[in-house]
């Protein structure tokens, strides 16, 4: 190579490395001087939420740090209830004695939420009074809520003028509740033939089940079918026992017994029967959960 190649190779070389540390330094006086103020704010001002019975019956409300890259600090918040903002919704404020406020750790709090240094959110959670809440026929529907609303902050600038409130709503599902996907078989028998089916366990073997009360879901479909009379109900007990019953004025169901709900593996064994057009169904299937939607999210199987 002659000296005036290599010569403007290196030229080309410094200039490179000047220009890359001229963008570095840019970029740290930025992150460093991109925000003047800190303001912790309530990101949404309605939310509608859903306790989910055997999942702990508990939902976070959280609060957010905002004009800080990297937290240091604890941010102390503190919130009061407004069941202004409730009624003005026209809904009804949740009874103190269905629920407590705790912190993630379980213990109860009043008024106060930290955001603790290495973070941006902080979170105070409603944990319902499973008795007292499941027992009002109200709690179901999103009829009750609570109003919080941000009055203080310690280690910030300020509070957000336009997200200082927020009206959270309230409901509850089942765990059982969700989409499963079909396994089993069922036998039909009009007096003569016998036929089995076995469920293929795909995509058409999807049944749903839905809330009726808080231990009992009705069962949308009846074997293969999905009709708008083809349905049952499933009663689930503490010990995870099912009793199957059938819904007034729709095809009626029998119980074979044996029916049961396993958490581990959150699959439903169900084993029952019943008489459609002069045709006997006898079904024994195994339900594997596939998905549910709470609250606009889909969580599926893995999740």
């Amino acid at each position: 190579m002659n000296k005036s190649k290599l010569k403007s190779i290196i030229e080309i070389l410094v200039f490179i490395i000047i220009g890359v540390g001229a963008v570095s330094c840019s970029y740290d006086d930025f992150v460093e001087n991109e925000f003047e103020f800190t303001s912790v704010y309530l990101p949404k001002a309605q939310i509608n939420r859903t306790f989910i019975m055997g999942e702990g019956m508990q939902i976070g409300v959280g609060v957010v740090l905002g004009g800080r890259l990297s937290n240091t600090e604890n941010v102390e918040v503190t919130f009061s209830l407004d069941d202004g903002l409730v009624t003005d919704a026209g809904l009804t404020p949740l009874p103190s004695n269905y629920y407590q406020l705790v912190d993630k750790g379980g213990n109860p709090i009043t008024n106060k939420i930290t955001i603790p240094a290495g973070s941006v959110q902080g979170f105070v959670y409603v944990k319902a009074d499973s008795i007292n809440y499941l027992a009002d026929p109200l709690s179901f529907g999103n009829n009750y809520a609570l109003g919080f609303q941000l009055d203080n902050v310690v280690k910030a600038d300020s509070i957000l003028t336009d997200y200082k409130s927020s009206l959270i709503t309230f409901s509850y599902i089942n765990q059982l509740y969700g989409n499963y996907v079909q396994t089993g078989k069922v036998i039909e028998t009009d007096g003569t033939n016998v036929e089995i089916i076995t469920y293929s366990g795909g995509i058409t073997d999807v049944v749903e089940l839905t809330m009726e009360n808080p231990n009992t879901l009705i069962y949308n479909g009846l074997g293969t079918f999905r009709g708008a009379t083809q349905k049952m109900n499933i009663v689930i007990a503490e010990d995870n026992t099912i009793t199957i019953e059938s819904i007034p004025g729709l095809v009626p169901v029998v119980d074979q017994g044996g029916s049961s709900f396993n958490p581990s593996t959150r699959e439903i064994t169900l084993n029952y029967s019943f008489d459609f057009n002069g045709i006997n169904y006898k079904s024994t299937e195994v339900l594997e959960f596939r998905n549910r939607v709470v609250d606009g999210v889909n969580q599926f199987a893995y999740d």
